[in-house]
């Protein structure tokens, strides 16, 4: 016969006994845990909040995050209503067993893995929210100063790496023919340059100064930055 070890009660403390074991549980102690779980919780959501609030005081920063939690982060950044970008692209997840006429959805694919951009107001309280996400470790830069990322950057990498459509149209619409914008890349990367006019597919001409002859180049909207 099985012994059941017995636990000695305070006066007025309330029990159950589990039928199945015989162990006596303190209902007390037990509704304090759950107590303190929920208001964890609460704290949790409230930090959430902050993290998620807009205005002219939200900039976007660098969210690092765990190996292979890009996708979890990113949903659970979703389901806080925090403005996020997860740059990624589309690929065709692997067949299991040779089945050659399986059909399956494509798996989106971090393009950036470990890094996330979040548009938030930069202070303790939003930082403290965000790590309660699990696989959060941190902006870049670290939560007392933080470095933030242009917009338009944003928009460029969308444009580029996932050839998002919205994101062709902004870049598309913020140029003119007559404004200086900087090359990004390539050979005359950093070189200065006037918009001559917008093209087809995604493509934009400008006159740059080459040894002091003026040369009209085609590059790609995002190769290119508006400068004010």
């Amino acid at each position: 016969m099985m012994a059941i070890s017995s636990k000695r009660l305070s006066d007025g403390e309330c029990a159950w006994v589990d039928p199945s074991t015989g162990e006596i549980i303190n209902v007390d102690r037990a509704w304090q845990k759950s107590d303190k779980r929920i208001a964890l919780r609460r704290r949790e959501q409230a930090l959430l909040a902050a993290a998620g609030m807009d205005g002219p005081q939200a900039h976007w920063y660098v969210l690092r995050v765990e190996d292979r939690a890009d996708i979890a982060v990113d949903k659970s950044l979703e389901d806080a209503n925090v403005e996020r970008v997860m740059l990624h692209t589309e690929a065709e997840p692997k067949r299991r067993g040779g089945r050659k006429h399986q059909c399956l959805e494509p798996v989106r694919v971090p393009s950036f893995p470990g890094y996330i951009f979040v548009k938030v107001v930069s202070c303790p309280v939003a930082w403290a929210g965000l790590r309660t996400i699990k696989g959060v470790l941190g902006p870049i830069g670290g939560c007392d100063n933080p470095s933030p990322v242009s917009e338009q950057e944003i928009v460029k990498f969308q444009a580029r790496i996932e050839q998002d459509p919205e994101a062709i149209r902004l870049l598309t619409n913020a140029l003119k023919a007559g404004d200086k914008v900087a090359i990004d890349s390539g050979p005359f990367a950093g070189f200065e340059a006037v918009v001559l006019m917008l093209g087809d597919k995604r493509k934009v001409s400008v006159e740059v100064d080459i040894f002091g002859r003026k040369t009209a180049i085609g590059f790609d909207l995002a190769e290119v930055t508006k400068l004010d």
